[in-house]
Formats: structure tokens, sequence, C-alpha cells
């Protein structure tokens, strides 16, 4: 039997590669993903992204806690206590994932500030000078944060801060004192 050279209809036949398999990791930024005008625009959405991308080290994504560390201290806050690390993590991961992924830091960038959320935020960089979570924050929690925050700041210096934020004089700074001090408004009136 001779071997005869196949039609062209029986080349067609052949089948056509498989398409490649889609590309796995994360997609590609899309700052219009983002953009909500006229509040937010691509070009802000995109000064955002380049802020997050010089804390996000490795380019993963996420700013872990290694990269926020990282960040304090680039900054010049010394981070001795890995709580106040966690903290800090704990308010901003909203979807608890460990990390603070771009859209939980384009929402803490671009947040709109009301009364309320400005005084829930205050209460919650109050509650990080709390250790005690006694409500009111003494002398020595004072001088310990801002040893913690890598301040080199004398008794006095510290002393003299601390009267300025009692406002009320009764030896302790509360809550109101300090929402009052970070507000600027006077004492008593909200």
């Amino acid at each position: 039997m001779s071997r005869q050279a196949p039609s062209s209809a029986q080349k067609n036949d052949k089948k056509a590669p498989p398409p490649p398999p889609p590309q796995k990791g994360p997609k590609p930024f899309n700052a219009e993903d983002y953009a909500k005008p006229p509040h937010l625009t691509k070009e802000e959405v995109l000064e955002v992204k380049q802020a997050f991308d010089i804390f996000d080290n490795d380019g993963s994504g996420s700013i872990d806690p290694q990269e926020l560390r990282e960040a304090f201290e680039a900054s010049g806050i010394k981070t001795y206590h890995n709580k106040f690390i966690y903290q800090v993590l704990g308010e901003l991961d909203t979807d608890n994932s460990g990390g603070i992924d771009f859209e939980e830091f384009l929402h803490l960038a671009t947040a709109k500030v009301s009364d309320k959320d400005t005084r829930e935020q205050i209460q919650k960089v109050f509650n990080l000078y709390d250790w005690n979570k006694e409500g009111r924050i003494t002398w020595d929690e004072l001088k310990r944060v801002a040893q913690d925050l890598g301040e080199e700041m004398t008794d006095e210096e510290i002393q003299h801060m601390f009267k300025k934020a009692d406002l009320d004089d009764d030896g302790f700074v509360t809550f109101d004192d300090f929402y009052n001090l970070m507000t600027q408004k006077e004492y008593g009136k909200q």
C-alpha cells in the first residue's frame, strides 16, 4: 500500500492548540477601579498607590506587620513592642487578613472626617496610650508611650505636655481632656 499525501481537508482537521491558561496572581492595578469622581480622581488614586507601594516593600499587595514596623521606623518612630504594631494593624485591617491591602489603605487615606468619625478615631488613639485600660492616661503611661515612639524627651517636657493635656487638673488625662486637646476645643464644650 502506498502512502498518499494528506489532502488539504485532512490538514485542516488538526485541532488548534489550546489557549494559554489564565495567569495566576494579583490582577494588574487599574486606578479606574478605585476612582469615584468627583470625590476621587484617577490621579489621586495613583498618588495613594505610590504611597502604598512605598510601604509594601515586597510588592505582595498587602502591608504586613514587618513592613508596618519598618514604615514607623523610617518615619522616626521606634516600635519596641509588637503590641503597638498589632494594635495599629488591627485598627486598619478591616477584613482581618493579617495585612493592610490597597483598598483599606485607600479608605484610610481618603476618609472624610465627620465629628462622629473624629471622636471614634481619637478614642482609638487614646486607647493606644491608655495601657492600663482605665479610661485615663497617667503621667507614667504618657512617658512610656513617648519612649516607645522614640521621643527623646526629658521628664520636664513630658510633665509640661501632661499638664497641657490635663485640662481639668485632676492628675489624669481623661478621654474628654484628650479629645478637647486633639480637636483644639475648649474644655467642657463639645
